[in-house]
């Protein structure tokens, strides 16, 4: 089990919060298996669980297997912190006591969103009843060793896609639970705005939980996968800097199929997924409706204004261009002291300082997207 600190008194409900770091990466200290324990004996049996753990069985028994992940390109400095490591070679960010000593002490985070690492890609198991028992588990796995840990983290209940009716039976089973702030739902290859995810928003919306949306290291190489444009890339910068394609056909699926008209009180979270991207698909979608929105009737306001309205994004990766001016004119394009709310990503390679990713800013926007746009999102929850 998981080296865990003892659990912190509650602060008090008069605390003011300072700094939100809306995606930070818990990581299962030996893989699946850690959650075989969360698992009823009949699903363990069934995925070989315990049948060996070393040597070349490693490499054969289902005991060893994992959610669908990269597989194909090589980051040549790894995607993990070196400094993150763990005294005893462990994987960065399995032990929520480090985890509190690296990121949430020093840096001054109050609350720490966790969006599950070995769960990324969840969406591209092609066993819609594997996924479920695996989303289960890593929940109930959560909850133990990190949400009752340390007061100030607050969890993502993760769903697996692929059967609608499996992830709300588990928005019902554990969605109300202390420290749940928000839905995480890992993509699979059906487009954000389809009526297969209708259940799920409806269930998600009635709880007042944000469903959030993260790259799931698998896009564009499993076939259930979200695909990328243009096929299979040759090097990891081709494939890293395309993932946020994903984003852009999602923003434009949920809008363009009506999703915040039918859900009014769903809020969507796109982390890690970039904002830069924003003001060319708002202007593309706005122009185009002004021309055909007799196509899409329920589409009843400019499409920017359920972007607006509905959509988060995460900071990380922030931009950084040469010019600050650049980077202020994009921020009131996209009305960041409104839309972006803040993220280190901590522990993987491209990690955001907490202390100097947004100091290109005015002071007033930094305050909100350090904490005051999170608290809207998240309410009492946070």
């Amino acid at each position: 089990m998981t080296e865990t600190a003892p659990r912190q008194a509650a602060a008090p409900r008069e605390q003011k919060l300072l700094t939100v770091d809306c995606d930070v990466h818990p990581h299962l200290r030996n893989g699946l298996s850690d959650l075989l324990r969360y698992m009823p004996e009949a699903w363990r049996q069934r995925i070989g669980g315990g049948h060996a753990s070393s040597g070349w069985a490693k490499e054969v028994y289902a005991s060893e297997f994992s959610v669908p992940k990269n597989v194909l390109y090589v980051n040549p400095v790894g995607v993990m912190r070196r400094d993150a490591i763990l005294d005893d070679g462990a994987v960065p960010a399995s032990n929520p006591r480090v985890v509190a000593e690296q990121l949430l002490d020093p840096y001054g985070i109050d609350r720490a969103v966790l969006i599950g690492g070995n769960m990324l890609g969840l969406g591209a198991f092609p066993d819609p009843d594997l996924a479920a028992v695996v989303a289960s588990a890593y929940n109930d796995w959560m909850t133990e060793e990190w949400l009752e840990t340390d007061e100030r983290f607050r969890g993502a209940l993760v769903v697996a896609p692929q059967d609608p009716r499996l992830a709300v039976a588990e928005i019902e089973r554990a969605g109300d639970r202390p420290g749940i702030v928000q839905i995480f739902l890992p993509l699979t290859n059906i487009l954000m705005g389809e009526r297969h995810y209708f259940p799920i928003y409806e269930a998600a919306a009635d709880r007042g939980l944000p469903i959030s949306v993260h790259p799931n290291s698998a896009d564009g190489i499993f076939a259930k996968a979200p695909p990328l444009a243009g096929g299979v890339y040759t090097y990891y910068i081709e494939w890293h800097t395309a993932l946020a394609q994903v984003f852009q056909a999602s923003v434009i699926s949920l809008v363009c199929q009506g999703v915040f008209e039918r859900f009014p009180g769903l809020m969507v979270v796109i982390a890690e997924g970039g904002f830069a991207w924003l003001p060319d698909v708002m202007w593309r979608l706005d122009k185009d409706w002004r021309s055909v929105r007799d196509e899409v009737p329920w589409v009843k306001r400019l499409p920017s204004e359920y972007i607006l309205d509905h959509v988060r994004f995460t900071t990380q990766p922030f931009p950084e261009p040469e010019d600050p001016g650049q980077l202020r004119a994009l921020c009131e394009i996209v009305q960041a002291d409104r839309t972006l709310v803040f993220s280190s990503d901590y522990p993987h390679w491209d990690f955001d300082s907490p202390v100097r990713a947004l100091n290109a800013l005015p002071e007033e926007w930094r305050e909100r997207i350090r904490c005051g746009t999170a608290l809207e999102l998240y309410g009492d929850r946070l």
